[in-house]
């Protein structure tokens, strides 16, 4: 019984010998595909997010290149909306000068050369002339408009 039970006490270590170094190679294999899981996962994950940051770059590109097209666009209205005021500021000063220079003068034009010039051209022969080009010009419009 002796021999047995040393027997046995060798069996029994040297299993659990060869089971320790089992329990290491299917402990260190597991760890090991745990390990590249993992690092396939984190390798995907980051692929994702480089994809996705990508995008959302190309997207704020193209988003702050629209809005510096609508600020040009938008500038340019406000000169033009400011040039355009500027002007119908100046000419309505100019019809106010004229207003009043009606009011207090029977005829504001008078003494200056293009009025003299404009009565001359003006004159009822000239007038006369002037109508009949006009009616002839009339009659020939509407007597192209008849045959086309």
């Amino acid at each position: 019984m002796a021999d047995e039970s040393k027997s046995e006490r060798m069996w029994q270590r040297s299993h659990t010998e060869v089971n320790a170094q089992k329990g290491e190679n299917e402990y260190e294999m597991m760890f090991s595909n745990q390990k590249l899981t993992y690092d396939t996962h984190l390798e995907i994950l980051a692929a994702q997010a480089r994809r996705a940051q990508n995008h959302y770059d190309a997207l704020t590109t193209a988003e702050r290149e629209k809005r510096a097209e609508l600020d040009k666009v938008s500038l340019q209205a406000l000169q033009n909306a400011v040039v355009t005021s500027d002007m119908l500021q100046k000419q309505a000063v100019r019809h106010c000068d004229l207003a009043i220079d009606r009011q207090w003068n029977k005829e504001p034009a008078e003494g200056t050369a293009e009025a003299t010039i404009l009565r001359q051209v003006l004159s009822e022969p000239a007038n006369t002339a002037l109508q009949a080009a006009i009616v002839q010009a009339v009659a020939d419009a509407v007597k192209k408009v008849a045959e086309g």
